[in-house]
C-alpha cells in the first residue's frame, strides 16, 4: 500500500485534518512534524507529502532552509507534493496575501514549485478571517479533467497568477466567478516528481462540513459531492502515478 504523510505542526488548521484523513481512508496515512521532516529518513517510505490548510508563515518559520531543501529534493527525485490552501501558497515562489489589509503577507518562499505568484484571497483582500467561516464560499470552478463544473468549499485560498507564462504548468481548474477566471488548481512536473497545488478544499465534503459553515453553503455543495470525491481521487491518482506524462492535453 502506498504511504501518504500529512504535515502536522504549527500553523496547520486542526479542523481540516479529520476531513483530510477521511478523504484518504483507503491509503496508509501518517502525520509528520517539522522536526521529523529534518531528522528522519521519511523520504524512503513516503509516496506523497501533503501540506494542508492553515497558515503559511509558521510553515516557513519551521522549515526554512533544511526542511524545504529536503522537501524539494524529495520531489525532484520522484516524490509527490499536494498543497491545499496554505500548502498551495507555500509551494509557490511568491505570495501576495490580503494585500493592503491587516493579514497582509507579501513574501518569497523556498519550495518554488510554481515559479510565479500565489495571490489571495481569491475573492479579494479583506474576505478572509482565520479560524472563521466569514469568507467561506461554495466556489464555482471548472474541472478540466472531467469537462464539467462543480462547487467546492473555499475559504481564503489563492489563485495562480499568469500561469500561461509557464509551459511546465497544467491548469486543472479555474475559478469561474473570479475576475479573469484565474487558475484554482494546477499541476507541475518537478524533476522526476509531481506537484499539485489547490486554492480550494477538494478534500472537504458535506458529510462532515466545517463547524459553523452556513447551511446555504452546505446546500450548494451537496449536489456536487460525488463529483468532488471522484475529482479528488483523480488528483491522488495523478500524483501517485509518477510515470504518467504531465504534458498530455487534458482539455482535448
Amino acid at each position: 500500500m502506498q504511504s501518504i504523510k500529512i504535515y502536522n505542526d504549527k500553523g496547520v488548521e486542526r479542523q481540516a485534518l479529520p476531513n483530510l484523513c477521511n478523504a484518504l481512508s483507503s491509503w496508509k496515512v501518517a502525520f509528520i512534524s517539522s522536526r521529523e521532516l529534518m531528522d528522519t529518513a521519511w523520504e524512503e517510505t513516503t509516496d506523497l507529502l501533503i501540506m494542508p490548510g492553515g497558515r503559511d508563515v509558521p510553515y516557513h518559520l519551521a522549515l526554512k532552509g533544511e526542511g524545504n531543501q529536503r522537501i524539494r529534493k524529495y520531489v525532484e527525485n520522484g516524490g509527490a507534493y499536494l498543497g491545499i490552501c496554505a500548502g498551495a501558497y507555500y509551494g509557490c515562489q511568491n505570495i501576495e496575501f490580503d494585500r493592503g489589509m491587516e493579514l497582509e503577507v507579501i513574501a518569497a518562499r523556498e519550495l518554488s514549485f510554481f515559479p510565479g505568484i500565489a495571490r489571495g484571497p481569491a475573492y479579494g483582500p479583506g474576505t478572509f478571517r482565520y479560524l472563521s467561516e466569514f469568507g467561506a464560499k461554495a466556489a464555482l470552478i471548472s474541472d478540466h479533467l472531467n469537462h464539467n463544473k462543480l462547487q467546492i468549499y473555499y475559504n481564503g485560498g489563492c489563485y495562480f497568477v499568469e500561469t500561461e507564462d509557464y509551459s511546465e504548468v497544467q491548469i486543472l481548474c479555474n475559478y469561474l466567478e473570479v475576475e479573469n477566471q484565474p487558475a484554482a488548481v494546477i499541476e507541475i512536473k518537478i524533476g522526476q516528481g509531481n506537484v499539485i497545488l489547490s486554492g480550494v478544499h477538494l478534500e472537504i465534503g458535506t458529510t462532515h462540513p466545517p463547524t459553523n459553515l452556513d447551511k446555504e453553503i452546505v446546500d450548494a455543495l451537496s449536489p456536487y459531492e460525488e463529483m468532488r470525491r471522484r475529482f479528488f481521487q483523480q488528483l491522488l491518482d495523478r500524483l501517485l502515478n509518477k510515470n504518467s506524462p504531465l504534458n498530455r492535453q487534458i482539455n482535448s
